[in-house]
C-alpha cells in the first residue's frame, strides 16, 4: 500500500504542472495589459497637452498687449518701457521673463525688479528704485544708497538735498577698495544713525570728510561745526556727544570743533574771540 501510495503521488504532481503553467501565463499576461494601457493612457495625456498647448500659442487671444509698470518715482516709466525688449505682440506663453528683466536691472536707478505675467495679455514690471542717502563727490558728483553703491551721476537740475561725501578718488576706490570701502560704509551707516535719531548737533549733516588717517569729519549743516568722529563705535560716539553738546549748550559756549576719535576723551575746541 505504502508504494502504490507513492506512485499516485508521484502522478498527481506531474498533473498539477501544466495548471501551474497556464497560471503564470495568466498573470503575465494581467501585468502586460496594466503596462500596456498605462503607456496607451499616457502618449493620449501627452497628445492631448501638445496639442491645448501649440493652440494656446497659436492663439491670438495670448498675444502681450499690454505693459504695466509700477514702482516708479525717480524713472519715468517710459524709459523703464524702452528697455524692454519685445518686438510685436508675442504670445504670452513664449515670452521668457529673465530677458524682459535683464536689460531693466541694468538701469542704475533700478535696485530689484520682478516680471510677471499676467493672463491673457499683460505684462507688469514692478521696479525698486534705488534710495540716495548721499552724494559722493569723485571726478563728479555721484548719488550712493545705504549699502555703499554709487550708482548714478547727479543731473543738473536734481536738488542737494543730501549730505556730500568727500575725501575719496576713484583712484583710491580701485586700488584701496578694501579699507576705502570699509570707510564709506561706515560713514553712511552714521548718516542713517544721525537722521533716524536726530539727536543734536548732527541732526543734519552736510558735509562727511573721509580720510584713511583720521577717519570720518562730519560738519553740521547748522552752524558748520566740525566733529571728527575718527573709524568705529559711532553709536557711542554719537550718544556720548549728545551729552556733551547739551553741556555745552547749557553753559553757553561757542565751538568750532568736537573730537570725538577717542570714545573716553572727547576734546572741544572753543571759537577764538578777539
Amino acid at each position: 500500500m505504502g508504494t502504490v501510495a507513492r506512485i499516485r503521488k508521484l502522478f498527481r504532481r506531474e498533473e498539477e504542472r501544466p495548471g501551474k503553467g497556464e497560471e503564470r501565463l495568466q498573470t503575465l499576461l494581467k501585468r502586460s495589459m496594466a503596462v500596456a494601457f498605462q503607456l496607451l493612457l499616457l502618449s493620449f495625456f501627452l497628445f492631448t497637452g501638445h496639442w491645448i498647448y501649440v493652440h494656446l500659442l497659436e492663439d491670438s487671444y495670448f498675444r502681450a498687449r499690454e505693459v504695466e509698470i509700477e514702482g516708479c518715482r525717480k524713472i519715468r516709466p517710459e524709459a523703464i518701457r524702452s528697455l524692454i525688449m519685445i518686438e510685436g505682440m508675442p504670445n504670452l506663453f513664449t515670452v521668457k521673463l529673465e530677458e524682459v528683466a535683464g536689460p531693466v536691472e541694468a538701469h542704475p536707478w533700478v535696485d530689484q525688479v520682478v516680471v510677471r505675467k499676467v493672463f491673457p495679455n499683460t505684462i507688469r514690471v514692478q521696479i525698486e528704485e534705488r534710495k540716495p542717502v548721499a552724494i559722493v563727490q569723485l571726478e563728479r558728483l555721484y548719488y550712493i544708497d545705504a549699502k555703499g553703491v554709487i550708482f548714478s551721476p547727479v543731473g543738473e537740475g536734481d536738488g542737494y538735498n543730501f549730505p556730500f561725501v568727500t575725501g575719496l578718488t576713484r583712484e583710491a576706490l580701485e586700488k584701496d577698495s578694501e579699507s576705502s570701502r570699509e570707510l564709506l560704509v561706515g560713514a553712511l551707516e552714521l548718516v542713517r544713525m544721525t537722521e533716524a535719531e536726530k539727536r543734536p548737533p548732527l541732526g543734519e549733516i552736510s558735509e562727511i570728510h573721509l580720510s584713511s588717517t583720521f577717519g570720518v569729519q562730519c560738519y553740521a549743516r547748522a552752524g558748520g561745526l566740525e566733529v571728527r568722529m575718527g573709524k568705529d563705535s559711532f553709536a557711542e560716539k554719537v550718544r556720548r556727544l549728545s551729552v556733551v553738546w547739551s553741556d555745552i549748550r547749557r553753559k553757553g559756549l561757542s565751538v568750532t570743533c568736537i573730537d570725538c576719535r577717542d570714545v573716553d576723551r572727547i576734546v572741544v575746541t572753543k571759537t577764538r574771540t578777539g
